[in-house]
């Protein structure tokens, strides 16, 4: 075709190449891939921690000191009323049968005691020997409720035996006779110095005096054990009546 013209086309032509351009631009666009739609992936499950628990603390109501609680001091008794004092010596004159029998043996006993009244029934001890009067008279009282028995009158006589030798001839240690006759360790001081760190019955059997007046009453009795400390040197009746009766004379 020469340089210029028009391109012959025929109408029909034109139509049939646009249908075919059509046709293809839409079987290309139902061949192209299409885009998969996917899903969005879920994130990956993480472990949650669990919580430490935190520990819980139940406050307990405070306990209050409590003080000690003191017993109230017990009531007060009331002053104990002093049994009156006899006027008579109704108990002590049960003595004199017994003082009778020693008098008989012991020459240096005077004729008679004296007799003190009795003492009340709330007052400690059963008979005592209350010294001599001025003339030498043995003084004697009992507790106006004792029944006087042999034992309890010899040893209150016996009492009386030492004051009476005493007073004779106060030179003599007769006491210190006496223990060295029973072959006691030591001397009666050192006995009555230990029985003076004493108290009550255990005083009493360590004194020397009532040493004494306990052997007496054995062996005046015949028999019987010593309420004094004997230090393991056991009373011979009969023996220690022969020493007694031999201070009569200044012997022993």
């Amino acid at each position: 075709m020469p340089f210029g013209q028009p391109y012959p086309c025929s109408m029909r032509s034109l139509r049939r190449a646009c249908v075919a351009l059509v046709a293809t631009a839409a079987l290309s666009a139902c061949l192209a891939p299409q885009p998969v739609v996917r899903p969005s992936e879920s994130p990956a499950p993480t472990a949650t921690p669990s919580p430490t628990p935190i520990p819980t603390f139940t406050l307990l109501p405070e306990t209050p000191t409590l003080a000690p609680t003191v017993a109230p001091p017990p009531p007060t008794a009331p002053p104990r009323t002093a049994r009156p004092a006899p006027t008579n010596h109704d108990a002590g004159d049960k003595l004199i049968p017994y003082y009778f029998v020693i008098r008989g043996q012991f020459s240096i006993f005077p004729p008679t005691p004296q007799l003190d009244f009795d003492f009340a029934s709330d007052v400690d001890g059963d008979a005592f020997f209350r010294g001599l009067t001025p003339v030498g008279q043995p003084i004697f009282t009992v507790r106006e409720d004792f029944i006087m028995t042999p034992r309890t009158a010899y040893h209150e006589i016996g009492h009386a035996y030492e004051a009476l030798l005493q007073r004779k001839d106060a030179s003599v240690d007769w006491r210190a006779k006496y223990w060295a006759f029973r072959g006691f360790p030591g001397t009666w001081q050192q006995a009555a110095a230990e029985a003076a760190t004493m108290t009550g019955m255990g005083q009493w059997i360590h004194q020397p005096q009532e040493s004494w007046a306990e052997a007496f009453s054995v062996s005046i009795v015949g028999g019987g054990q010593e309420k004094t400390l004997d230090y393991g040197r056991t009373i011979n009746p009969v023996a220690t009546k022969a020493f007694f009766m031999s201070l009569l004379n200044g012997a022993g």
